[in-house]
């Protein structure tokens, strides 16, 4: 049954150290807890200790008083010749003499029990500071270098040579589809279509022409060709006349 009960603890001693182990914020927080706890624990012992010292520290003011008020009282005995009276109260004044004495030291005691507390407590907090500072500079530190690790996992999954196949492969039905576009409006265009085109272009050409020879009559490489006369209204009317006699002749 033994060996048995060690087996289970070192299965969930292994468990809970590898789950550590691949999340080490569980152990920056187990960290801070326990130096919170430290803190509080010193923080109670402490204040008891704060709370016995001041209790000790009333109970000496009230002996004292109380030693003040027996030492008038002997006296007024004594001046009344109440010698006895007098004998007696001394004596209380004497027990609570010794009774101060005796706080005084435990006072003392406290006193400085309450300050190595005091002490040990501020230590404690500053610890407690700087823990859980540190885990703020180490939970960063790991958030980082896990954002790291995640992006090289995520380039080393990435397959340049898968994107650059499939994009030449978008490019050739690309083009395939252009060209198959083109042939089917060539196909598609009628021979008047086609006519018309080609005359479109040649007047095109000849307006070219003539503006090119317009430039180098300009520039001095041609000679202007000779504008022809319009007819006048004297020779109009003879070609006129011969049309007519001809027509008669006929």
């Amino acid at each position: 049954m033994g060996r048995f009960t060690r087996a289970i603890r070192g299965f969930f001693g292994r468990f809970l150290s590898g789950v550590e182990q691949r999340n080490p914020e569980i152990l920056l927080e187990n960290a801070v807890q326990d130096e919170l706890e430290n803190l509080k624990k010193l923080q109670v012992a402490a204040a008891r200790t704060m709370a016995y010292e001041k209790m000790l520290a009333n109970d000496a003011v009230t002996k004292q008083k109380t030693l003040a008020v027996k030492e008038r009282q002997a006296r007024e005995l004594a001046s009344r010749g109440q010698r006895e009276a007098a004998i007696e109260v001394v004596q209380q004044k004497q027990e609570a003499q010794t009774s101060l004495i005796d706080i005084e030291m435990r006072l003392e005691e406290a006193r400085k029990n309450s300050q190595e507390l005091e002490q040990a407590f501020r230590d404690q907090e500053r610890r407690y500071n700087n823990v859980v500072r540190e885990r703020a500079a180490l939970m960063e530190e790991h958030q980082r270098s896990r954002a790291l690790r995640t992006a090289n996992e995520a380039r080393s999954n990435i397959s340049l040579s898968d994107s650059s196949r499939d994009l030449e492969k978008a490019r050739q039905s690309i083009r395939q589809s252009s060209y198959e576009a083109e042939a089917i409006g060539d196909l598609g265009t009628s021979d008047t279509e086609r006519q018309i085109a080609a005359a479109e272009i040649d007047i095109k050409r000849l307006d070219a022409e003539q503006e090119l020879e317009m430039m180098e009559v300009q520039m001095g490489l041609r000679e202007p060709e000779p504008i022809e006369a319009a007819p006048n209204e004297e020779t109009v009317e003879p070609l006129a006349e011969e049309t007519e006699e001809g027509s008669r002749g006929q």
